[in-house]
């Protein structure tokens, strides 16, 4: 037999269902009977022998070699087609243009005009994809026109089958195609997920003891949910106990509760529930009803802040898009005005340079400016918010109130905004606009505000916010300031509003970094210097009414490394304001500070380096600084932290911390364990006078119709693995994890409305199974608990060298089904026969065409010592069910 060499082929990822055949198997059974013989012919194959590769590594099959010897042929030479396929269904994935489209069952047929074996693609599987279909009914071709070549129902287009990978590749003019955006999910993909609960759960233990007392904590987060359909329901919260000190308490503290499902048709998402705003206005936590759009409903080419580019062009042009130097985009436009408007985002500065390449060799270019700040939106896009609900984190203040957000990308370079907000004796507007110029971008607002104050007064005034940012390219400099101004004393929060009367009634202080400022001013600048390292200055300033004084900061830093040293310097000046255990002034009492209430300044000057033990990647990490403050003593500390394991889940580290005066350091110590089931971490540390020691754990349980199952921390979207007999497989997407033995495991993170691929290794996983899907791809609508189910294979794995009755071995490439009638494995050179078998006796059935004298059935039997091996080699024969024997190889 003539062979040529193919590259290393990879295992299928998909379960094939009844008379799928598996290329996969055919090189099993051929590397099975390498293993057994001393030597195998490896010659060039005839010119005519038809190969999915040229190269001389390349191997095909050629059956003429096999004319007038003992060994039969099945039609070996259907295997040296790149498309070839045995007629039944297979699960595959399908991509248009290189581009994922949906994995789906697909049956494939052999035609009677020229016996080609092809894919059956219903007209809305193409215009799913984005295909411009011209069948004459499209969306309902019959059975035989879905079978026929794609070119026939889409001009210039084909279909390319690979069996190996189980993915079938679409290539289409794009003038056949629709024009959508890069990366959109089509909302007929998307997965709503199944019925779920689960909780997250953060639990710390924390004990110290000090000569004169001894304290106990624990601490437990959780997050828990529970998914029906497209809803969610969620709920947070936390449970405190402290002893020590004559004290024994425990709290629980219900941190928010709400419903949630998204809105697909309309680009939005539904809260019901206790949350938070998120909006132009500030942040206010309630109990009510909450709409807003989800960008992340948006494809990646619509995300972020894009400029558009138009132009003309005069051929059939290519048009290259690029930034700093650098191609960030490419595509084909047909003779006329053309639009680009889906690049994706790449950064808020340096022009887009479009070249416009004609097909006549003609070249023309022409720039777009890029001047955003990060609250830009794409010309025509928009984004709004709608809030109706109940204030609830002002104690005693019952305040009802709603808020509506609007944001809108006029040009390239102008976008603007507005809000409104009404309470219970309060009011205000927001009006703004950002705009891009050549000296950078400016983004201003204005709030107005009408309230009642603590004594009943009504107030109002007026807040001014503007902002500046730019970045010198030639220079790499990036600075930004922005300027808060408060017009009048009368402009009141909403919050600091309701707080203020609150506390008034009850005589007690309203204390907030917002109420009654003056000014706040914001700037820093960032100067790269190349190899030399950055330097980093920033300062903040903050007045108040009725005060003199200011609250400021000052920041310089410079940053660095050599090789793989990495070090940094830093200087912090501040003045703050210190109560010196006086009170904060009676609301409405008319006195701003009480007499104690001074200013302090503190500077502080920190070192740190960072040198890692080695050039491995898992090799420590010795970080070292030193810190003054003041007159105080300065102090320092040493640290090594490192990673043990193949996948690093065991995270450890080792601290020690003094002063530069001298006196017992404080050595400290920490260990960490990232379980498939649990994180779970211990702390130690002792000092002078004092000891301390910890312990904490994280992770979930998720509970769903399979049983419970517990993994790492999830996400809101996540998926659960179901891989029944897979025990001890690795998921490659969470460090760690791997399948249970129920045959679960815990996705912990998806990215909803995208297609994520997870993915599962065999290593480790018993020797009496084996995958047949390696990977599943999905894309879940957002907070999602979607079900991802592996296909497997548990038995027995067996070589059987089966001949026939009269001595001569069985056709090379015969199928071999087994007695549901699955195909299961192809009999490969020397008459071997590799299978997987479920139990240890049965009967396997070997086939080579339609006629009953072209098959023929072997019993296999296991003794114990051959089903406790890695794989059992067998010699038997094949022949009628009543006559066929196996026996154990010797």
């Amino acid at each position: 037999m003539s062979y040529r060499r193919h590259p290393k082929r990879t295992s299928s990822r998909r379960s094939v269902k009844k008379k799928a055949l598996l290329r996969s198997s055919l090189f099993c059974a051929t590397f099975a009977l390498f293993t057994t013989t001393s030597h195998a012919i490896n010659v060039e194959a005839p010119n005519d022998v038809p190969s999915s590769n040229d190269s001389p590594d390349a191997f095909g099959f050629d059956s003429s070699l096999l004319i007038g010897s003992p060994i039969g042929v099945a039609d070996i030479e259907r295997f040296n087609k790149p498309n070839t396929v045995e007629p039944g269904e297979y699960r595959i994935d399908i991509y248009v243009n290189k581009v994922f489209l949906a994995s789906k069952a697909i049956e494939f047929r052999r035609t009677d005009n020229d016996d080609e074996v092809r894919p059956c693609l219903s007209d809305a599987l193409l215009e799913s994809g984005g295909v411009i279909v011209r069948s004459e009914n499209a969306g309902a071709a019959g059975a035989q026109e879905q079978c026929a070549p794609l070119a026939a129902r889409v001009p210039g287009a084909s279909a390319k089958f690979n069996l190996s990978h189980l993915r079938l590749d679409l290539d289409v003019p794009l003038n056949q195609m629709k024009r959508t955006a890069r990366g959109a999910v089509d909302p007929a993909n998307l997965d709503a997920g199944r019925t779920m609960g689960y909780v997250n759960y953060d639990a710390n233990y924390y004990t110290a003891s000090t000569t004169r007392n001894l304290a106990n904590s624990l601490y437990v987060g959780t997050q828990s949910g529970m998914n029906v359909g497209l809803w969610r329901f969620r709920e947070q919260g936390t449970l405190s106990h402290y002893s020590g000190a004559g004290r024994n308490t425990t709290t629980w503290n219900n941190i928010r509760a709400y419903a949630e499902r998204p809105l697909v048709s309309i680009g939005s998402k539904l809260e019901v529930g206790q949350s938070y705003t998120n909006s132009l206005l500030s942040p206010v936590a309630y109990t009510g009803v909450h709409i807003e759009s989800d960008e992340r409903m948006l494809p990646d080419s619509m995300l972020g802040y894009a400029p558009t580019a138009k132009g003309i062009a005069r051929t059939n042009a290519r048009v290259v898009v690029s930034q700093n130097g650098n191609v960030i985009y490419q595509t084909t436009v047909a003779p006329g005005p053309f639009v680009i408007d889906d690049l994706q985002p790449t950064g808020y500065y340096g022009d887009l340079v479009v070249r416009v390449y004609e097909a006549d060799g003609q070249e023309s270019s022409f720039k777009v400016p890029l001047l955003a700040a990060v609250t830009s939106l794409r010309p025509g896009m928009s984004r709004y918010g709608i809030t109706l609900g109940r204030v609830r984190q002002i104690e005693g203040a019952r305040a009802v109130f709603a808020d509506l957000a609007y944001e809108r990308g006029l040009t390239n370079t102008l976008t603007v905004n507005g809000a409104l907000r009404v309470a219970t004796g309060y009011q205000s507007a927001l009006a703004g606009a950002v705009q891009g110029t050549s000296f950078g971008t400016f983004a201003a607002n204005v709030i107005w505000s009408n309230a009642f104050d603590e004594t009943g007064k009504r107030v109002h005034g007026w807040q001014t916010t503007l902002s500046h940012s730019h970045t010198l390219q030639p220079s790499n400099t990036t600075f930004a300031v922005t300027a808060y101004r408060y017009s009048s004393s009368g402009y009141r929060d909403l919050l600091d509003a309701l707080g203020a009367r609150a506390a008034y009634q009850d005589g007690r202080t309203w204390r907030s970094s917002t109420y009654r400022q003056r000014d706040r001013l914001t700037a820093n600048i960032n100067q790269g210097l190349g190899r030399y390292g950055s330097v980093l200055l920033s300062a903040s300033a903050s007045g108040y009414y009725k005060s003199s004084s200011r609250d400021t900061q000052y920041q310089l830093s410079y940053s660095n490394h050599f090789k793989s040293i990495d070090f940094a310097l830093s200087v912090v000046r501040q003045r703050y304001l210190s109560h010196d255990g006086g009170s904060d002034p009676v609301i409405g009492s008319g006195s701003a500070f009480t007499p104690r209430r001074t200013y302090r300044g503190d500077t502080a000057v920190m070192a740190t380096v960072s040198i890692p033990l080695g050039l491995g990647s898992r090799s420590p990490t010795l970080s070292s600084s030193v810190a003054s403050s003041g007159n105080r003593d300065s102090t320092y500390q040493v640290s090594m932290n490192g990673s043990l394991g193949e996948t690093r889940t065991l995270n450890y580290g080792v601290n020690v911390a003094g002063t530069t005066q001298g006196g017992q350091p404080t050595v400290s110590g920490a260990l960490q364990h990232n379980f498939s089931a649990v994180q779970a971490g211990v702390s130690a540390s002792q000092g002078s006078g004092f000891w301390q020691a910890g312990a904490d754990l994280r992770g979930a349980a998720v509970v769903h119709a399979g049983g419970v199952t517990f993994g790492p921390y999830l996400s809101d979207t996540f998926g659960l693995v179901e891989a029944k007999g897979a025990e001890g497989a690795t998921l490659r997407n969470a460090n760690g994890v791997k399948v249970n033995s129920s045959g679960y495991a815990i996705v912990p993170s998806l990215t909803p409305y995208r297609n994520n691929d997870v993915a599962l290794d065999s290593k480790g996983i018993h020797r009496k199974a084996e995958l047949t899907t390696s990977e599943v791809r999905v894309a879940p609508y957002a907070g999602a608990a979607v079900l991802l189910k592996f296909s497997t294979r548990t038995g027995h794995a067996v070589l059987i060298r089966a001949n026939t009755s009269d001595g001569s071995p069985l056709p090379l490439g015969a199928n071999v089904v087994d007695a549901n009638g699955t195909t299961i494995g192809i009999v490969g050179q020397g008459s071997q026969v590799y299978a997987r078998v479920p139990d240890t006796q049965g009967t396997l059935i070997a086939e080579w065409g339609s006629q009953t004298k072209d098959r023929c059935t072997i019993d296999y039997r296991l003794d114990t010592t051959q089903t406790s091996s890695a794989i059992a080699r067998l010699d038997g024969l094949c022949v009628s069910p009543p006559q066929s024997k196996l026996v154990a190889k010797k």
